[in-house]
């Protein structure tokens, strides 16, 4: 294992969905520190859980790519392993010097010419005047700014700033870079230049976060990949087998399916005399292959005979994963009144990814129930070599001797 650089342990950040909710938790936490108490770790009304508990450890020489969709967490974990943000929950370490390329053109004085601005961020990295000499017109090279360097930088084009942000900060070899899309604005030869320097940084022992949306990117630069859904994560291991398991999360894959009207539409939600409450606010945490045992509520208004559920397990993408099969079809009595019923999965044959679980009740071929979303499931697959599609089937295999029927 290399040296670390970069060590994140059960990491969590939380939010306010609006300002007011967020001024009053303010006050509330200032409060409980003014008296010697911990601000409070749970949930409270308005709020809501941006990352939660993910640990990830990057060593020198190491790439670390964070993927996911829009909303997964990616930008907001980077920003605390920028120390930008304080974690609710965990602990991050740094060793060594960080550089963060994180909002476009943040790092720049507007009113400063290119030319100021490379002395500037060259001084603040620690460079002396005469160091910065001597790279200056690597740096210009480098951002194909030889035409605007005497311009004011308020003046430049996103790609533009990108490009002389990057080529700023990878002018010489550092501890940390964190790199957030600030890639997607340049062009297909400048993105391509950008590869090599950070792959040229990791062979000179540096550690990189690198969040992006791009496949082909990270497959040049990323060692391992961390798959992102709703602040947790999902999946980790080599790229191109954590990139199949987000295609499929989203259905990417399924997407010629859909269009042609083959692809099953979970149905509204609906009740008669029976409802399933839901989903609780803490997923479950499932192993691919591992035992499932949860519980479902229910409030019916009378006594149910011979009730027979089903549960099903959409994915995030709206596409329908897998369904239960209970042997030998077993019916339920449902008292009138609240109740709960015990679901046991000796074998969870769902590949990583967040999933909702939805409950259909019927009795007598009649309807009594569904509710899209009774419960989420989190599954988490922690060595993602290959990619291994939505199900997992367990097998038993075996030899057979030479001359000895099977």
């Amino acid at each position: 294992m290399s040296f670390p650089r970069i060590l994140a342990d059960r990491v969590s950040k939380k939010f306010s969905r609006s300002l007011g909710d967020s001024l009053r938790h303010s006050a509330q936490d200032l409060g409980r520190r003014l008296i010697g108490r911990r601000p409070a770790a749970a949930l409270r009304a308005g709020e809501f859980w941006a990352v939660r508990d993910v640990s990830l450890f990057v060593g020198a020489g190491e790439c670390l790519a964070l993927i996911g969709p829009n909303g997964a967490g990616k930008s907001t974990l980077l920003r605390m392993l920028g120390r930008e943000y304080r974690p609710d929950a965990g602990r991050v370490e740094l060793h060594g010097a960080v550089k963060s390329l994180i909002r476009l053109g943040s790092g720049l004085q507007p009113m400063y010419t290119g030319r100021e601005n490379v002395y500037l961020k060259c001084a603040e990295l620690g460079m002396s005047k005469r160091d910065t000499d001597a790279r200056l017109d690597e740096i210009v090279a480098f951002a194909e700014l030889e035409a605007a360097l005497e311009r004011p930088v308020k003046h430049y084009s996103d790609g533009m700033y990108a490009r002389l942000e990057f080529a700023i900060a990878t002018c010489m070899p550092i501890d940390v870079l964190l790199i957030d899309e600030v890639l997607a604005v340049g062009d297909v030869a400048f993105q391509l230049r950008c590869l090599e320097r950070l792959n040229a940084l990791k062979r000179e022992g540096s550690a990189l976060v690198f969040v992006s949306h791009s496949e082909m990117n990270v497959l040049q630069v990323a060692d391992r990949c961390l798959l992102l859904f709703d602040g947790q994560t999902v999946a980790e291991g080599r790229p191109e087998a954590v990139f199949g398991k987000y295609y499929e999360a989203v259905g990417y894959f399924n997407r010629d399916l859909r269009s042609l009207g083959a692809l099953p539409a979970k149905p509204p939600d609906s009740s008669a005399g029976l409802d399933f409450p839901g989903p609780a606010a803490e997923p479950l945490h499932a192993v691919p292959g591992q035992p499932l045992v949860f519980e479902l509520e229910y409030r019916a208004e009378r006594n149910f005979e011979a009730v027979e559920l089903r549960l099903e397990f959409w994915n995030t993408a709206g596409l329908l994963a897998a369904a239960t099969l209970a042997p030998g079809e077993r019916r339920l009595c449902l008292a009138e009144g609240r109740g709960r019923v015990l679901v046991e999965l000796p074998f969870l044959g769902l590949g990583a990814g967040i999933y909702d679980v939805a409950v259909s009740a019927t009795s007598g071929g009649c309807s009594l129930a569904y509710k899209g979303e009774a419960r989420r499931v989190r599954v988490t697959q922690a060595a993602c070599d290959r990619p291994d599609g939505f199900g997992i089937i367990e097998a038993h295999i075996r030899t057979v001797p030479p001359g000895k029927p099977s």
